[in-house]
């Protein structure tokens, strides 16, 4: 029978959930905004390098980035992000955010805090 990735490679995935909580640079409520996230290009490139890494470890056959015959995705790192956390035990909640742009005017955002079942 063959051993499931989850029980094969625990270390390795809580590893690859900590470089991606790391990358995310969570506030003191364990949360970032979307908006920071996609104004930073580096750490979107971060992300997804570590695409071939998280296929060793984790089944993404269901995660719409790593589908083959599906090209275009909005925000695919967004993706990788909840599905890898999400497999590993922790929970996404999101609400809607107010902020202040630069210029005074303001924008709405969403904000996801990552907590650890």
């Amino acid at each position: 029978m063959r051993i499931k990735l989850c029980e094969k490679y625990k270390e390795e995935r809580e590893k690859i959930c900590e470089r991606i909580i790391n990358i995310l640079q969570l506030d003191a409520n364990n949360s970032f905004l979307l908006c920071e996230l996609e104004a930073d290009q580096e750490k979107q490139e971060k992300i997804m390098s570590m695409k071939e890494e998280i296929q060793k470890c984790f089944a993404v056959s269901s995660i719409t980035p790593f589908k083959p015959n599906i090209t275009t995705t909005k925000r695919p790192y967004l993706n990788i992000i909840r599905a890898i956390l999400r497999q590993q035990g922790y929970t996404f909640e999101s609400k809607s955010q107010w902020m202040k742009i630069e210029s005074g005017v303001f924008g709405r955002t969403m904000e996801y805090k990552i907590v650890k079942n």
